[in-house]
């Protein structure tokens, strides 16, 4: 094969374009993961502020706190947490309703067992509730409790 035929330069630049698609190489992306918490409620203390607070708890557990929500009596509250790779999306939405009820000032706790302890996660919260949300990266390797407050 000559140096200077067309059929050189062809095969030349297949090649070069396979190695770089090599090298490239195709990134997959783990499924994320889903799951469902319940926030236990209890009466509020009169701040009606959205905030949240993230700590991480002995065994890699994160407690969240969540105050200024308002719910009526025997309603209930789910997370809804999705974790791909670092990326987390917290969504809260109301579980059990019931109609024609006064809602009040809660505070709202949950237990979360699915951050890996050591890593950073960015987080996106999200209430339905009060159409409410933030953005914020967690450390779990930090025993610092992280809150923010949540906006419109």
């Amino acid at each position: 094969m000559d140096l200077n035929s067309p059929e050189f330069y062809t095969l030349a630049f297949v090649v070069a374009m396979a190695l770089v698609g090599l090298l490239m190489g195709r990134v997959e992306k783990k499924p994320p993961s889903t799951y469902i918490v319940p926030l236990t409620t209890a009466p509020g203390d009169g701040d009606s502020d959205d905030i949240v607070r993230m700590e991480v708890t002995d065994g890699g557990k994160v407690r969240v706190d969540r105050a200024g929500l308002s719910l009526g009596a025997e309603e209930t509250v789910n997370l809804v947490i999705t974790i791909q790779e670092d990326k987390c999306t917290i969504i809260e939405k109301k579980g059990l309703r019931k109609r024609h009820v006064v809602p009040q000032l809660v505070t709202g706790q949950a237990v979360l067992k699915c951050f890996k302890p050591g890593g950073k996660y960015r987080v996106r919260y999200e209430s339905q509730l009060t159409s409410a949300w933030a953005t914020f990266t967690l450390d779990t390797s930090s025993a610092d409790p992280k809150q923010v407050t949540l906006r419109y």
